[in-house]
């Protein structure tokens, strides 16, 4: 290998090193905002959310690869353009293809890496944020009811405390209870417990009220009971059990899809064809990043954000709507799932092509 190309891949390491970790949290901020609000109202620990976050990267990596792939060819060799370098090169008699040789040896890993993150990082890295969510908010959902509070973890649920003392022990309880379209329950309780039980349909919370009194309201009716003992089950709105499509391998879709049929299996194939779609992305962008790199001129930086960004823009509106149109039954799911990664290929390809004839 020349001492260029060497030169172009330790630039091109350093690029994708800064980039892919900066692409990630950028990524991640949304779904980083919703977690952190719903772990934060039940007291997670800080350690349960980090966990939460490494969980997410694998997933975020299926983008952000060829994302970052992009970007670091852009600035390289659009540095390099800006720089004469490539012309050089060029008149030294070097081929444009031998010139970004680099290029296609880093974009080849980032595949590789692209599938086994697609066939196995990713599946199990879905499974491990959900069950992680999940099991949080069910350890933690009885500590998340504090006196002063007015809580509404449980879905058209609000609960209110006074008091809290060990073991779950509660004081001046007052909830409001509209879960039910045909009736509303306000109740109001001295004192009362509170556990979490866990039962086949889910985690629930149960309250063990007593000496209160519940306001039962149906239309126009108004029901008033006093009680000694009243024990109230609100089920959490937790994620029901079982494995959804996102965290499966692809045999396993595969074997799903077999025995699927209609718009199920539609939905099944095309989360199949993305295993494969996402991966080969880094694949078209191996020959349209380096032609594009010598559009970026001396703003490299700014013109490869823009040009990258603009990129990844056209492929997921034109995977969207192929997608969409495989949903409604208006073409077969394998043109729904890759009809924009082949139009983003034979664009990438003639433009390639296109660049290495100058």
């Amino acid at each position: 290998m020349k001492t260029i190309h060497k030169s172009a891949l330790k630039e091109l390491a350093l690029a994708l090193t800064i980039s892919l970790p900066l692409l990630n949290f950028i990524l991640m901020m949304e779904k980083v905002m919703k977690i952190s609000r719903l772990m934060s109202s039940v007291g997670a620990s800080a350690g349960e959310f980090f966990r939460v976050i490494i969980y997410m990267q694998p997933e975020l990596m299926l983008l952000t690869l060829p994302m970052s792939f992009l970007l670091s060819v852009l600035y390289v060799y659009g540095r390099m353009n800006a720089d004469t370098e490539l012309v050089v090169l060029r008149a030294s008699g070097m081929s444009f293809r031998q010139a970004v040789l680099p290029a296609f040896i880093v974009g080849l890993a980032c595949m590789l890496a692209g599938f086994f993150v697609s066939f196995h990082l990713g599946p199990e890295g879905r499974k491990d944020v959900r069950l992680a969510v999940t099991d949080t908010l069910r350890a933690r959902a009885p500590y998340a009811i504090e006196p002063g509070v007015f809580n509404t973890l449980v879905k058209n649920t609000v609960i209110y405390v006074t008091g809290r003392g060990a073991g779950g022990r509660l004081s001046g309880v007052f909830i409001y209870d509209r879960r039910s379209p045909r009736r509303t329950l306000v109740i109001n309780a001295r004192q009362g417990f509170i556990r979490l039980a866990d039962e086949k349909g889910g985690s629930s919370l149960l309250f063990d009220l007593k000496d209160g009194l519940v306001h039962t309201v149906k239309g126009s009716r108004l029901t008033e009971i006093f009680f000694r003992d009243y024990r109230l089950v609100l089920p959490l709105a937790l994620e029901k059990p079982g494995v959804r499509l996102q965290e499966m391998a692809p045999r396993a879709l595969l074997a799903l899809a077999a025995g699927q049929r209609g718009e199920p299996r539609t939905e099944t194939i095309l989360e199949l064809y993305r295993r494969f779609t996402f991966p080969l992305f880094n694949l078209a962008m191996m020959f349209m990043a380096p032609a594009l790199s010598l559009y970026a001129g001396k703003k490299a930086r700014l013109g490869g954000l823009a040009m990258g960004t603009m990129v990844f823009s056209v492929y997921y509106v034109l995977l969207t709507n192929f997608e969409k149109l495989s949903e409604a039954g208006r073409l077969p799911a394998f043109w729904g799932g890759w009809s924009a990664y082949l139009i983003i290929l034979a664009v990438s390809v003639f433009v390639f092509r296109k660049v290495g004839r100058r």
